[in-house]
């Protein structure tokens, strides 16, 4: 028996080991008495939202309706994931106060029976209604055919390079497209990327239009450091240079006054499933990832004409 032979040997005998122990389990569930208190449906809309949160972020929403599942004595429970612009299908099952995730196959024929007839993913189309957009400097026509919803992260070199992409996407279609721009800092990789976003609204406190100029130099002159001393001597040049009052761009950063807003903007990203920078929303279709400009331009398709 060669060494590959026996090792599928050994993992068929756990298999099978683990299905009889899971039979035997399932035995006195199935056996419950019906009249055993159900589970509320917010406890299970939050215990999943809380496991796939820790992975892709997005919003969880339990169907209401339990349905008979394929093993007697378990309830079939279906949710759907919203996040990352796709709207996917999933199904736990309920025996009782527990819940069990996984597959469940059917060993004689070897099928699949976990979530038949879920159906496949779907996109999510959004509206600008949907996003706290109120407050917020927008860059370019208001009336532009093409809204772009950014989130991003002035730390992130992706963030760089969309940058450039969309700042040659709005000079080559002028009013053509408008551009909001969302805070999502990645604290964990990028330790001032959180500072940055406060000094840009900051900044926007004392002249409005000094939030994109901020912006603007954020990414042209990106720093990657985490000595905050630094950023905040770079701040203060920068206001003087920008006619703004350097003093106070620091202590406004340093006391975190716009830190609800930050904060607000990284939850919404979150709802959306928003996990790394830069994402975009553009009229409404989710784009993961530094895109290239073409991508964009098949929203302008007959601005090119």
């Amino acid at each position: 028996m060669t060494d590959m032979t026996r090792w599928r040997v050994i993992a068929l005998g756990a298999a099978l080991v683990v299905m009889l122990g899971l039979a035997a389990w399932l035995a006195p569930i199935a056996a419950q008495e019906k009249s055993a208190a159900p589970v509320d449906q917010a406890r299970i809309e939050q215990y999943l939202q809380k496991i796939f949160s820790a992975q892709s972020g997005g919003r969880i929403i339990v169907e209401p309706e339990r349905r008979p599942s394929p093993v007697p004595g378990l309830e079939e429970v279906r949710f759907v994931v919203e996040a990352a612009g796709m709207r996917r299908p999933g199904v736990v099952y309920l025996a009782g106060d527990t819940l069990i995730m996984g597959q469940m196959v059917d060993l004689s024929t070897e099928r699949n029976l976990t979530g038949l007839g879920l159906g496949p993913p779907t996109k999510i189309t959004y509206r600008p209604d949907q996003f706290d957009l109120k407050g917020r400097t927008a860059r370019g026509n208001a009336s532009a055919p093409l809204t772009l919803i950014e989130y991003s992260d002035f730390q992130c070199p992706f963030c760089k390079q969309q940058h450039q992409t969309l700042q040659t996407l709005m000079a080559k279609y002028p009013g053509q497209v408008r551009l909001y721009y969302k805070h999502f800092p990645l604290t964990n990789i990028h330790p001032l990327a959180y500072a940055m976003a406060l000094a840009a609204e900051c900044a926007r406190d004392q002249k409005e239009d000094a939030f994109w100029s901020l912006h603007d130099h954020f990414f042209v002159e990106q720093y990657t450091g985490s000595d905050t001393g630094a950023l905040m001597e770079r701040l203060r040049r920068w206001a003087g240079e920008a006619g703004l009052n350097g003093d106070r761009l620091a202590t406004c950063v340093e006391t975190r006054e716009h830190a609800a807003r930050v904060d607000a903007d990284l939850q919404e990203g979150r709802r959306l499933g928003v996990t790394g920078t830069p994402a975009v929303i553009a009229n409404g279709e989710f784009l993961n990832g530094a895109q290239p400009l073409a991508v964009f331009e098949r929203y302008l398709e007959p601005a090119k004409k």
